[in-house]
């Protein structure tokens, strides 16, 4: 039987193919389908997928002895949608802290929840700094200004899209574990010919060094300059945001 600690699963959903993958946690593939879709639509196919589900998660789990529990899921659709904002805060000459930078985003939240009601948030970037007015592409550290400004990109899915997929997934007592847009994903790579396998790792070793910062007590906004998941958002900035 292998631990299901040490295994990771992800589904790959667009209109025109889905893929499931197994990966151990020493980067070895141990399962591997794909489907191709012919579609008029830019749309998922849901009743394919749950075929695509029923056809591999059992033999999944038959070969690792264990059942999947949770599953990573990696989304190329159209549904996605960015709203972005710029919103700028007077420091009095303060020290930029995790505190500040946590209000502000608060805050541009709050600014948008109109427009974010019934929507799930998936991930919010940061695009620019501008400190005293200077443009930075990340955040320096132990700075001190009279003013900072943000330009925030939340990216959402609507909440109905989401709970569709959820209900397929569930069927097979799989919980969703992390969801992220494809071309959120490929701004880490855009200067990289890589494929599905090495975004995975990729996204491991990103989650992995985000618990590592978690427990030395350290900021994902300094480490992770101008984009960070919704997920380190959260852990990193105790914040809720469901909407």
């Amino acid at each position: 039987m292998i631990d299901y600690f040490n295994f990771e699963t992800y589904l790959f959903l667009s209109p025109n193919k889905f893929i499931i993958f197994v990966i151990k946690n020493n980067n070895e593939k141990i399962y591997e389908k794909e489907l191709l879709i012919v579609s008029k639509t830019q749309d998922l196919d849901l009743n394919k997928l749950d075929k695509f589900l029923n056809d591999n998660i059992f033999k999944i789990e038959k070969i690792l002895n264990s059942f999947v529990k949770n599953i990573h899921l990696i989304i190329d659709s159209h549904k996605f949608f960015s709203v972005k904002i710029s919103i700028k805060k007077n420091n009095y000459g303060e020290l930029i802290t995790s505190k500040s930078l946590n209000y502000i985003l608060n805050e541009a939240r709050d600014y948008c929840s109109n427009t974010l009601e019934n929507k799930k948030l998936i991930h919010v970037l940061i695009d620019d700094y501008f400190i005293d007015d200077k443009k930075y592409s990340d955040l320096p550290v132990n700075l001190r200004c009279n003013n900072y400004s943000l330009n925030i990109n939340f990216i959402c899915l609507p909440l109905n899209y989401l709970k569709n997929l959820e209900d397929i997934i569930k069927k097979y007592q799989i919980s969703l574990n992390r969801l992220i847009s494809m071309e959120y994903l490929k701004t880490y790579f855009i200067d990289e010919k890589i494929n599905l396998d090495e975004m995975a790792k990729k996204i491991a070793e990103y989650y992995q060094r985000d618990y590592e910062l978690e427990q030395m007590g350290l900021n994902a906004f300094i480490r992770y300059k101008d984009k960070f998941s919704i997920e380190a958002f959260e852990k990193n900035l105790h914040t809720e945001l469901e909407f």
